[in-house]
């Protein structure tokens, strides 16, 4: 199947986003890189908007985009509103953080983590159906969520690490960056295999390019930068390039290991 490049931009740019201001909110709640939250979630909310345009121009037509966002239905609608729902309640986050808001008010917007969980998850979601074989798994938009943590984290690392934050909240970034890593690892080697894409022509896409690029690699970076604040720029730099290697390569294999139902039937669709 041809790849839809404007998707696959839209996913992975917004939910790198969406994950980026939840790294910022949860820091913020615990005290920890303060001068970086403000620009991190100004930098996820440009993300998220700049996906969502992607996601427009697939569309191709202002009178197709109008068209489906007047009819509520599962897909692209879905999307639309949650996107929107991410950008107020990350605008709001900003708000109140830079007005002070006491600590009680910034646990309440922990909002902002559950919203990045549901966003990239339902991104990959709009996507299952059974007619087709590497489709029609849960997998598939568990993937979704685990590599936009993975980019989300290791952005997050990269923002702290070029603000020059602390010793601590540089080695708290480079956990959060290992647990995107291991998140983006095991959801992505579940969707390999239960789709059966593990081997055959889309085996280097598969290994190199999603666990190798999009899951070790940062997950090394989060090992080593939480042993060492030394050299955590280049480290997080490492990790960023890895993990958006890995989350363009895991949307662009759902492309590219797709096979129709029908097409089993000699049926071409």
């Amino acid at each position: 199947m041809e790849i839809q490049w404007s998707l696959v931009l839209f996913t992975a740019l917004s939910g790198a986003g969406a994950w980026l201001v939840a790294c910022a909110g949860l820091d913020a709640f615990k005290g920890l890189a303060k001068k970086t939250v403000v620009p991190a979630v100004v930098t996820g909310i440009v993300l998220i908007i700049v996906g969502g345009i992607a996601s427009a121009t697939h569309l191709s037509h202002v009178d197709r985009i109008m068209a489906v966002l007047a009819h509520p239905a599962p897909g692209i609608f879905l999307e639309a509103v949650l996107l929107g729902i991410d950008v107020v309640v990350a605008v709001a986050f900003l708000v109140l953080y830079r007005r002070g808001a006491s600590e009680g008010v910034l646990k309440g917007l922990g909002v902002v983590v559950a919203m990045a969980a549901v966003f990239s998850y339902a991104c990959g979601s709009s996507y299952m159906m059974s007619s087709q074989l590497a489709w029609n798994t849960v997998a598939l938009p568990l993937g979704y969520l685990g590599t936009a943590l993975a980019a989300g984290t290791a952005l997050w690392y990269l923002l702290c690490a070029a603000r020059r934050e602390e010793g601590a909240a540089l080695s708290f970034a480079a956990t959060e960056t290992l647990v995107g890593a291991a998140a983006a690892l095991v959801t992505s080697l579940a969707y390999g295999l239960l789709a059966g894409i593990v081997g055959g022509d889309s085996a280097i896409l598969f290994w190199v390019g999603v666990v190798v690029c999009g899951g070790v690699v940062p997950a090394a970076c989060g090992v080593a930068g939480m042993k060492k604040t030394e050299g955590a720029l280049s480290l997080a730099i490492v990790a960023v390039v890895g993990a958006f290697i890995g989350a363009v390569a895991y949307r662009v294999l759902m492309w590219t290991a797709s096979i129709a139902l029908m097409s089993l039937f000699g049926v071409s669709i």
